[in-house]
């Protein structure tokens, strides 16, 4: 460490807005960050599972009618098992909605990502444009306001997965 980076952390350890922009940010890195990260880890795999279950769905059933008009050995079990992946993958991707879970996770942490780069803004509002008097407190405000902005993203998305949840039915049409 050279003599202007200790000189600049000294002043910085006695700056009370430093310290809050620290503490501040120590905060969101603790309660947001995390979020977000969960959010970025788990798109994934819902994206992809329905996109193989859609694109898999799809090419079976255009598959199945050619297949049918067609003579071969063991036509019988190769089209019932074509149907039944079919049937498979259909109420596999109803019962999961797949693409519920890939929307609700990117539309979640491209939220909080923006609500990031708001707070990041505010910070360098206050550092820059703001009175000495005014700063700290906008800072708290602003980390105030994150936070209140991450519980109610990530409960919006909580509530509308879950809400989302179903069994699946049964038909109830008499049987003949």
């Amino acid at each position: 460490m050279n003599q202007t980076e200790t000189a600049h952390q000294s002043d910085d350890s006695k700056d009370p807005f430093a310290e809050v922009v620290r503490s501040a940010r120590s905060i969101k890195e603790q309660y947001v960050d995390p979020r977000i990260n969960w959010y970025k880890g788990h798109t994934r795999l819902p994206r992809w599972m329905f996109r193989l279950a859609g694109i898999s769905t799809i090419l079976l059933s255009v598959t199945l009618p050619a297949l049918a008009a067609a003579p071969f050995p063991h036509k019988t079990v190769v089209l019932s098992a074509m149907s039944i992946a079919i049937a498979a993958l259909t109420g596999l991707s109803s019962f999961y909605r797949w693409e519920r879970t890939w929307r609700g996770n990117s539309t979640a942490q491209v939220t909080l990502e923006q609500h990031v780069a708001k707070w990041e803004l505010e910070l360098t509002n206050a550092r820059l444009l703001l009175g000495p008097d005014e700063r700290i407190k906008h800072v708290y405000q602003a980390t105030d306001d994150l936070l209140t902005n991450a519980r109610t993203v990530v409960s919006s998305e909580s509530e509308g997965f879950f809400s989302a949840l179903q069994f699946p039915q049964q038909s109830n049409s008499p049987k003949t």
